[in-house]
């Protein structure tokens, strides 16, 4: 697999969702890949969602558009640009939030209709579809009306059909209205008109006008989401609003830790990225929740939330990760399970490992002092379900592994699956790594032994179970028991369909996960090579891994780029990690938002799964870049491991503030000059409780490296070891031949 390490957007997925709204804002307004506002997500089932009031915008023409762009006016700002081309016109849509002292919110659509230079003249205007089942969009009668009502269908009187055609009509604009305030359009007046398709929604227009070859007409569309007060909200504020949003998100700290790269469509990447993580976040019951997304994922996920706290330490909202755990906590059971979704049975595991990575970022071997008989009480959850696979038939599938699980990421069900006991090694290994630490020999002995014996288990029932692909290498398959093979129905009579079919690579995420960063195998492992090289084998076609999740058919679940891209940088192939870094954000929209998954391109099918934005993904992003520059490996603590070749060029800078790791906060800032020479300014923290055993940078091989003048020496892999002090400054020369 070879990719192009440019930010282009070649694989946006044909549907998109952008949110305009602000952090921790409970109204998540959504912008369409079309301009469309979207509110009140709901769903049928998991694979029927719609929403319960649909504003899209047109051109009053009867051409159908060109073509269709969108962007953000930055990657610091959400007011989305949709611009939609016509033979005849462009018509141009702006929409963000706003959000004034008194806690008002409103979206707002300032509108812009460019004729092009060309035409002679056309009759045109702003044509709006308003669809919400059992209401009629309408002012407070059938007159040219700027304010826009929702009003219940049976309170609704039509008018006279002969008056309300031959009649000159004025909005009463004192006649109380009838319905909830939708929209107020300034300066032109709305009226009611044929609806797109004809089908049964509402439909407006601004009064029609002629307008020449060259000419715009342009307008607002001001839209209340918690008041009905519509006094003084015309034109001039809509303006003065979108200034006030811009300059709200020019000054929102969302880098609160400084993240620095040379590539700019990276860093726009990371900034965007920040962005949609908090407008996605909301206040629940005094906890900031990092939600995944703001539809379907609307909620506390417990595995995605362990990487999503992750990121909030990275960008420096410390005290909010903190306040994470105490928003997982109350998913704690009598029973010492911690779990969101009772089948779900990994997530006690993912929740341990949850608790100790956020108390190692932060330093607070205190707080996991007191966390300590939450752990436990988890642990002997899990000693609990190895009982009960203990307790099977000898010739049960599940036997001495897990009982039947949720697998999730691509196995739907309750059966014999390997992502419970590969993330419950994970969170097995963390505890009783964490208990060592914190001196507690008898915990550590007895969690120590828990791990052990199911990795015995895990290895001689993967040895019984494993399968082999064409060309005959090994690995693991998503399930193992009689259930079949359709991706979401255990048992399942009928013949399953290959969209259907799980597939070897199918919910690889845990086995990715449980080797970095849960270290349960060794690079040379096996396992570790026997997956890497399937990975390799099916990230051709669009530069990342194809069919790994819920979606087995030619589609890709984004992000599970971000999972083999830390098993590459861990196995020593940085510049695999790098490639799909790029090949990753290749799969986001233009608006810089990833669908969860999507259909190839190449497949014309338009499948899609999950959130959008999807914040999992928008985590992963970060965690990669960050863990290019600083990556924590066991005890040792390793610099610049996937420094991308591209990344150095002379005025490159690279540039970390106290990111946090289990060894405390490190800052880094590399600079590059003339000839590829270099200056590297480190600092850490010797006084943190955590020191690493090894302390090392990598540099491409042939560099030179300098400390105080004296040369230090490259291992034939590309190592230098450093000194753990306060800080230190290396200058040199950069060999070629970076990830």
């Amino acid at each position: 697999m070879s990719t192009q390490r440019v930010i282009d957007f070649r694989y946006a997925p044909p549907v998109s969702w952008t949110n305009i709204c602000y952090p921790d804002d409970p109204y998540k307004s959504l912008v369409s890949e079309s301009g469309a506002l979207l509110y009140g997500f709901d769903s049928l089932t998991f694979f029927s969602w719609r929403f319960k009031r649909v504003i899209e915008f047109s051109l009053v023409s009867a051409d159908k558009p060109i073509h269709v762009t969108q962007q953000t006016e930055s990657a610091r700002v959400p007011v989305v640009v949709t611009t939609i081309t016509y033979p005849t016109a462009v018509l141009q849509l702006r929409t963000f939030a706003h959000l004034d002292a008194a806690g008002r919110r409103t979206d707002i659509v300032l509108w812009e209709i460019q004729v092009n230079q060309e035409v002679d003249e056309i009759l045109t205007g702003l044509h709006i579809d308003l669809t919400e089942q059992g209401v009629v969009f309408t002012g407070r009668s059938v007159a040219p009306a700027r304010t826009i009502y929702a009003v219940p269908i049976d309170k609704f009187e039509p008018p006279d059909f002969w008056r309300a055609i031959s009649t000159y009509h004025v909005e009463d604009e004192s006649v109380p209205p009838p319905g909830d305030l939708v929209l107020v359009s300034a300066p032109q007046r709305l009226v009611h008109t044929h609806p797109t398709g004809f089908r049964y929604v509402g439909s407006l227009s601004t009064e029609p006008r002629i307008v020449k070859g060259g000419e715009t007409m342009h307008g607002a569309l001001i839209l209340p989401l918690n008041y009905q007060d519509s006094d003084g909200l015309d034109e001039s504020w809509a303006y003065r609003a979108l200034n006030e949003a811009r300059q709200f998100w020019l000054e929102y700290p969302l880098l609160r830790r400084k993240v620095q790269v040379p590539d700019p469509a990276v860093m726009d990447m990371v900034v965007a990225l920040a962005r949609n993580i908090l407008q996605a976040r909301e206040i629940k019951d005094g906890f900031p929740i990092f939600q995944v997304g703001s539809t379907c994922y609307r909620g506390l996920w417990v595995v995605d939330g362990h990487f999503l706290l992750e990121v909030a330490q990275y960008l420096g909202y410390e005290q909010d990760a903190l306040r994470g755990i105490d928003a997982l906590l109350q998913y704690v059971h009598p029973d010492g399970s911690i779990a969101r979704m009772p089948f779900h049975t990994k997530e006690s595991a993912i929740a341990i490992a949850t608790l100790i990575r956020q108390t190692e970022l932060s330093g607070r071997e205190d707080k996991l002092r007191e966390l300590w008989p939450v752990i436990l009480n988890a642990v002997s959850y899990i000693e609990g379900l190895r009982a009960q696979a203990d307790a099977l038939p000898e010739n049960a599938p599940g036997h001495g592994l897990m009982p039947p699980a949720f697998g999730d990421g691509g196995v739907g069900g309750e059966r014999g699956e390997y992502t419970t006991p590969l993330w419950t090694l994970f969170g097995l290994k963390a505890a009783a790594e964490a208990a060592e630490r914190l001196g507690y020999a008898e915990d550590a002995t007895r969690i120590r032994q828990d791990f052990e014996t199911l990795l015995s288990n895990f290895r001689a029932h993967v040895k019984r179970h494993q399968k082999l692909l064409p060309d005959g290498v090994p690995y693991i398959p998503p399930v193992y028991d009689n259930s079949g093979m359709h991706h979401w129905i255990p048992g399942y009579p009928e013949v399953v369909q290959r969209q259907n079919e799980l597939q070897p690579q199918s919910a690889t995420w845990a086995l990715c996960q449980a080797i970095w960063p849960g270290e349960v195998f060794a690079p040379d492992d096996p396992i570790v090579q026997n997956l890497l090289h399937l990975t390799d084998l099916i990230d051709d076609e669009e530069g990342i891994p194809a069919n790994t999740g819920w979606l087995p058919y030619r589609a890709v679940w984004n992000y599970h780029a971000s999972f083999a891209a830390h098993v590459w940088l861990y196995a020593g192939r940085p510049d695999k990690a790098v490639d799909y870094l790029y090949a990753f954000a290749n799969h986001a929209a233009p608006t810089r938002v990833w669908r969860e998954e999507q259909s190839l391109k190449s497949s014309h099918n338009g499948q899609m799964i999950g959130d959008m934005p999807h914040n999992w993904a928008s985590a992963e992003f970060i965690r990669i870049v960050r863990h290019l520059l600083v990556f924590e490996r066991g005890e040792t603590l390793e610099l610049l491991p996937g420094l991308p070749e591209n990344w150095i060029f002379p005025g490159a800078i690279v540039e970390l503030e106290e990111t946090p790791t289990r060894f405390g906060p490190i800052s880094l800032k590399l600079e590059v000059g003339e000839e590829r020479s270099f200056h590297l300014r480190i600092a850490c923290n010797p006084a943190w409780p955590r020191h690493p055993s090894a302390f090392r940078l990598w540099l491409p091989f042939g560099s030179k490296a300098y400390l105080d003048d004296t040369a230090l020496s490259q291992t034939n892999d590309g190592w230098f070891e450093l000194p753990w002090v306060a800080s230190m400054t290396l200058e040199g020369v950069l060999a070629r031949g970076g990830a």
